[in-house]
């Protein structure tokens, strides 16, 4: 899968939207976004690549993978950008809170206690 699609299946999981969502609101056919994402090294036409960009709020090179997609002192990411972010994250995992709000405090303490080591593990086998 080329970085440019790469980066549209990121962020579509991170903004919890799927591909036809995308489609629809790009006004792309979905053949057509899904026949390039499932072709090695595929990159859309411009004016497709644009309106993917502009439906995900990113610029075209950040999908292209030209920028680090970590802010630098360059390209530092805005507050407002910041609190979409995290929005987006809170409506993803709304659920989930939801109902860990409903056990007691020792059971989500064991739940948090669980995630940490998790996320441990994983980044051990990582490297």
């Amino acid at each position: 899968m080329s970085p440019f699609w790469k980066n549209v299946n990121d962020e579509l999981q991170y903004q919890g939207m799927n591909l036809k969502t995308l489609a629809a609101l790009t006004g792309v056919p979905y053949t057509t976004i899904t026949n390039g994402r499932n072709r090695p090294d595929s990159i859309p036409t411009a004016d497709i690549a644009i309106k993917i960009a502009k439906v995900l709020n990113k610029s075209l090179e950040w999908l292209l993978g030209e920028q680090a997609s970590l802010p630098s002192a360059k390209n530092p990411v805005s507050e407002n950008e910041k609190i979409n972010r995290e929005l987006r994250l809170y409506h993803k995992y709304e659920g989930l809170i939801s109902s860990l709000e409903s056990f007691s405090v020792r059971t989500q303490e064991s739940f948090k206690t669980l995630a940490v080591s998790l996320n441990e593990e994983i980044d051990r086998k990582k490297q």
